[in-house]
């Protein structure tokens, strides 16, 4: 496996260097044309569009981080871009005759913004959809209701008639004057904030918050922080605001409420939605097409905003994704593998056996864990009440460390139940659950899977938009710890995780053979085979590391052919790379393959514990009292029924 691996990294890497020059030459073109386009406007007129452009690429990227990545409705992004505005003008002007340096003001400005997004954040981070839209548009509302409020007795925002007269920019002897240099500066900083978003798109962070708007839930048990994670959205989002909101409050040198009303909030977030929510190509080409168009619009005032609403009615309608969604530029185009010599289609167990076939020399790998005595998990007097409904009653049993346990038993018998109760997703009523000798009990799912234990689910719970690599590569954030400045500055410890992410991927996924690697490993989730989906969910609890696997149902769906090939796959999960798994299973001959051990519930109790015929037997000898102590009711009721008569 590692060979593939090497191999797989050496193309990779090849096909890299063959697609740099074509980045550089597309860098090269870019820059020329932005600092040769302030030269070129017909007038001053449209220089301050050109700039003021810079600016709203700026705004858009900064919503991306909030609306497109995370997914969060920020309907306070205009307010955050106001308080940037105003922390400006409060240090840079005669209004309480304050005049820090732009180099002090400009990070001060973005930061008191970052902890104001905080707090908002940290008070509705739980709400979610409508909810968390509404209470952030209060925030917005509110706020602008203080900036027109706050000028007496106390004079601090100046009311309708805002703050002017600001500090002229002054970046170390180097003084921005001219239309032109701040041209260059404010498209520096859009620039610099494209860079930062690349950047965190690609990194752990950026998979994090695609993984928490795609399913919340998923993505924290997969080890994802989801209410640190949706902090630090809006921490950054509310950072780029602030500083767009400086730069804008110096380059207008005024400040006003209408500059940050409910109309600019549209206008950003149509920007967003026109380029496609977390396609950060997208969105600067959105912000550039929505910057130019109202000025070919001047003469229909009344209709430009009308304009934004339509473009948002026929986008919805026609293609959701946005103008650039699902387009990706300098994307390798791997050869598919489903295809002969001839260029015929291969069928899909074709090419899993082909993959499967051992090459000259290679050997099969050999069984050598089994169950020990070691206690892995175990679980005390466990309790789940539902509002009087007990799905799991007192239940208590020991997993060993290397045991294949099954549950079973019939719909509604408790046993997701007991996988959400280990996995933090419901805290037990009562009773207690110890993974490795210590309490879990209460713990949340990104925590029980940092400690050592993975799920997959009944039904299935994937990334349908991200790519089959990407969907692994999020069940290794636990696993990484790089922050966000780690990762803008790409310093070394994010790189070595980056790379010990991606081969630790690569080889979870050769595992599966065909059936998840060559042209699949771009492949969106959504267009996989159910089968495959199941087989994505499994690599995806690999790769966390944990040591405990929880399989829900992993052969449903599957037909006899593939429900043989994961039946072998997780006896070797156990037999060659040691792993312990709990596996909730209603196909029989799937349990008594797999099994050492099985334990059968019925209304959250258990019924039946041992072997596979052990179980077998006495839930047989049940199922036949009950048929008897039935027939006897019914002949009892009908001898009755005779005397009476």
């Amino acid at each position: 496996m590692s060979d593939k691996t090497n191999t797989a990294a050496a193309g990779e890497a090849g096909a890299v260097s063959l697609r740099s020059p074509n980045r550089l030459l597309l860098y090269g073109v870019l820059t020329i044309l932005l600092i040769s386009a302030p030269h070129v406007m017909p007038d001053s007129y449209w220089l301050r569009i050109y700039t003021m452009t810079g600016l709203w690429v700026m705004l858009a990227l900064g919503l991306n981080v909030v609306a497109g990545f995370a997914g969060l409705l920020d309907l306070a992004y205009v307010a955050f871009f106001g308080i940037g505005g105003y922390t400006f003008a409060l240090l840079s002007s005669n209004q309480f005759d304050i005049h820090l340096p732009f180099v002090l003001v400009l990070p001060l400005a973005a930061f008191c913004t970052m902890v104001i997004g905080l707090a908002l954040g940290s008070t509705s981070i739980r709400l979610k959809g409508d909810y968390l839209a509404i209470v952030t548009l209060a925030f917005a509302q509110i706020f602008k209701l203080l900036l027109l409020n706050l000028d007496s007795p106390l004079d601090i925002t100046g009311g309708v008639n805002g703050i002017f007269g600001f500090d002229p920019i002054n970046i170390f002897g180097l003084k921005i004057v001219s239309p032109v240099a701040y041209a260059y500066l404010i498209w520096l900083a859009a620039v610099l904030v494209a860079a930062g978003s690349f950047r965190i798109k690609r990194s752990r962070i950026g998979r994090g918050w695609e993984a928490i708007r795609e399913d919340e839930l998923a993505a924290e048990t997969m080890g994802v922080n989801t209410t640190g994670m949706k902090l630090l959205a809006f921490a950054g989002g509310a950072f780029v605001a602030g500083a767009a909101g400086s730069l804008f409050a110096s380059f207008q040198d005024s400040v006003f409420p209408n500059n940050f009303d409910f109309q600019q909030l549209v206008i950003v977030y149509c920007m967003v939605i026109l380029g496609g929510l977390g396609n950060i190509t997208g969105v600067i080409v959105g912000a550039i097409f929505l910057s130019i168009l109202p000025e070919f619009l001047r003469e229909y005032g009344a209709y430009r905003m009308m304009s934004y609403g339509l473009i948002l009615i026929v986008l919805m309608a026609l293609r959701p994704q946005g103008i650039m969604g699902g387009i990706g530029f300098f994307s390798r185009k791997k050869k598919r593998p489903d295809r002969d010599e001839t260029g015929r289609l291969k069928a899909s167990t074709d090419l899993y056996y082909d993959s499967q076939s051992p090459a000259a020399g290679d050997r099969a790998p050999e069984a050598h864990f089994c169950k020990s005595n070691r206690v892995m998990l175990e679980l005390k007097n466990i309790t789940q009440d539902f509002g009087g409904i007990k799905a799991v009653n007192d239940l208590s049993f020991v997993l060993y460390e290397k045991e294949i346990l099954s549950i079973i038993g019939p719909n509604g018998a408790g046993k997701t139940t007991l996988f959400n109760l280990i996995t933090g997703i419901y805290p037990p009523t009562d009773g207690s659950i110890y993974f490795e000798g210590a309490q879990i009990t209460g713990f949340k799912p990104h925590r029980v899977v940092k400690a050592g234990i993975a799920r997959t689910f009944q039904n299935l719970r994937l990334f349908n938009n991200m790519s089959v690599f990407d969907n692994t590569r999020v069940g290794r954030f636990c696993r990484t710890t790089a922050g966000p400045v780690s990762v803008l500055l790409n310093l070394a410890r994010h790189r070595r995780e980056e790379q010990e992410t991606d081969r630790k991927t690569r080889e979870i996924l050769e595992l599966f053979g065909a059936r998840l690697t060559g042209y699949r490993f771009d492949q969106q989730a959504m267009f996989l085979s159910y089968a495959n989906r199941r087989r994505l969910e499994i690599a995806r609890a690999l790769a966390t590391d944990a040591r405990l696997l929880l399989l829900d149902e992993p052969s449903a769906g599957m037909n006899p052919q593939e429900t043989i090939e994961i039946t072998a796959f997780i006896k070797t999960l156990r037999d060659v790379f040691g792993y312990t798994i709990l596996v909730i299973e209603h196909k029989l001959n799937v349990v008594r393959t797999i099994s050492d051990r099985v334990i059968a519930l019925d209304y959250g109790v258990r019924i039946a514990e041992g072997s596979y015929d052990e179980v077998a037997c006495k839930l047989f000898a049940s199922c036949m009292l009950s048929v008897v102590s039935c027939l006897l009711m019914n002949c009892l009721a009908a001898s009755h029924e005779v005397s009476e008569s």
